[in-house]
């Protein structure tokens, strides 16, 4: 091999790696979303789909609320490329909201799971607050 292709392909790696690792965030873990949550820098949308009444009786930090059965015709963004987490109360509400957005084009959704993963105090009302 040529020099001038080892170093180029050495200077390449790197970045690879680390563009790569970036894409790599696992926000399933209960860590990584409070990461996200703290930092506020990242652009996401939390969306809790579980019914209005459970939402209100606790939900994560920053989370909006659209319930499992209105994601179809309510979806959070019109983006389709943007990070949309969701959860609920048990990991089926959220996988099946998932789907639906998926279905519709979505390429950034990430299922949470139950919202008992969350390790810190949930948020209790009817409006997302911001930690």
């Amino acid at each position: 091999m040529k020099p001038r292709a080892l170093l180029l392909i050495l200077a390449v790696i790197p970045v690879a790696a680390f563009a790569f690792g970036q894409a790599q965030v696992n926000y399933e873990d209960p860590a990584a979303l409070e990461r996200l949550i703290e930092a506020g820098k990242t652009p996401y949308i939390l969306v809790d789909v579980r019914t209005p009444e459970e939402y209100a009786s606790g939900h994560i930090p920053t989370a909006i609320n659209i319930p499992n059965t209105e994601i179809g015709s309510r979806p959070p963004t019109q983006d389709l490329s943007a990070l949309i987490i969701v959860y609920c109360r048990s990991g089926n509400r959220s996988g099946q909201a998932q789907q639906v957005l998926q279905g519709m084009g979505y390429t950034n959704v990430v299922n949470f799971g139950p919202v008992s993963k969350w390790r810190k105090p949930l948020v209790m009302g009817d409006a997302p607050t911001a930690e």
